[in-house]
């Protein structure tokens, strides 16, 4: 029971990472995408966490279900939740847990015909270590958690962000040294992040923090929905016409239609190193593939997306020294404006 988890965040994003790779290489939507996979956050059908006496907590939090390109947490979702003992720990109907006393049991989650089962052990209160580091997390924990909404629109897709960034922040300033970012404390403490084994320990010291893995998922789904740029998106934005300009290396690009609050946001999210943590609700910038079909070369087109426009300039840029430098278009060459994922979907332009 006592059994450490080592290292298994690791096997969770490499299965995340292999089943996006496999359907993105098979052209495949979610729709032809196979069954829904569902593991536990370390990747595991069957895991161990230890919580301290009076924690309260979405388990479903944990629960991540795989399905395509697509991640979700059980507690986005339909799911049913079993705990072997109640007087150790209770579960509602939502996945809402209860650790009342010392004890051990199993707790359940069922969703997408698959369950997963987890050895709960439940200390007494205050065995955990208290330190600093914990209860930072804890306030930002805390603070994540209000108010997470089921379906997002851009105006709270933007608030949510904004409290997950947050998050993010609080916990790189204080925590990281001792806990993972979802609660759990390492086996050992970090003195410098990212530099020493970032092993897990089953001792889930925050376990509100679980909230920040259902928040990561509403985002994502939030993005993939709405990205203009990619190929896979309900609201990929149409090129009705293009024209080049050998002088300028640029593109004047005309869409179908106006951008939406929703395509600008998720853009945002699609290209954050295009869009720091201080851009509005109304750009964004994003980066398009262009191909010079005729000398058989990729480049990167940058352009600023505006909500409630229907036209954009792209900058013609290649790779140089870690970051971009401006191409030159050439007279006669036939480009192909696209996404980020399919080029061959893209719009043609002969340079005149």
């Amino acid at each position: 029971m006592k059994q450490r988890i080592r290292n298994k965040q690791f096997t969770g994003i490499a299965v995340f990472l292999t089943l996006l790779l496999v359907c993105l290489a098979a052209g495949m939507t979610p729709a032809h995408a196979a069954a829904a996979r569902v593991f536990w956050y370390d990747g595991e059908q069957e895991t161990s966490m230890s919580v301290e006496s009076g924690s309260k907590f979405y388990i479903g939090d944990f629960a991540r279900i795989f399905s395509g390109n697509m991640m979700s947490t059980a507690s986005m979702g339909t799911a049913s939740y079993r705990t072997k003992d109640a007087k150790v720990a209770a579960v509602n109907g939502k996945g809402y847990l209860k650790a009342k006393k010392a004890g051990v049991t199993d707790v359940t989650v069922t969703c997408q015909g698959k369950t997963l089962t987890c050895h709960l052990t439940v200390e007494k209160k205050g065995t955990f270590e208290q330190s600093a580091a914990v209860k930072e997390l804890r306030a930002a924990a805390k603070s994540i958690a209000k108010g997470i909404p089921k379906k997002l629109t851009a105006a709270k897709a933007y608030t949510l962000k904004k409290k997950r960034d947050a998050y993010l922040v609080s916990y790189g300033s204080n925590s990281a040294h001792k806990l993972s970012y979802e609660g759990f404390l390492y086996e050992n403490e970090r003195p410098v992040p990212d530099t020493v084994s970032d092993a897990r320990s089953e001792r889930l010291a925050v376990p509100e923090a679980g909230r920040y893995l259902t928040v990561q998922a509403l985002l994502r789904q939030f993005m993939l929905a709405n990205d203009p740029t990619s190929v896979r998106s309900k609201k990929t934005m149409r090129i009705s016409s293009a024209s080049g300009s050998v002088k300028s290396g640029k593109f004047t690009v005309k869409l179908a239609g106006k951008l939406s609050a929703e395509q600008i946001f998720a853009a945002q999210l699609a290209f954050p190193e295009q869009n720091g943590a201080s851009a509005g609700k109304t750009k964004a910038g994003i980066l398009m593939t262009i191909y010079d079909q005729t000398a058989n070369k990729y480049y990167k087109g940058q352009a600023e997306l505006k909500k409630g426009s229907r036209q954009l300039s792209v900058q013609t840029v290649s790779r140089a020294n870690g970051g971009y430098q401006k191409a030159e278009l050439v007279k006669d060459h036939v480009y192909l404006l696209g996404s980020k994922l399919n080029w061959a979907n893209g719009y043609k332009v002969t340079i005149k």
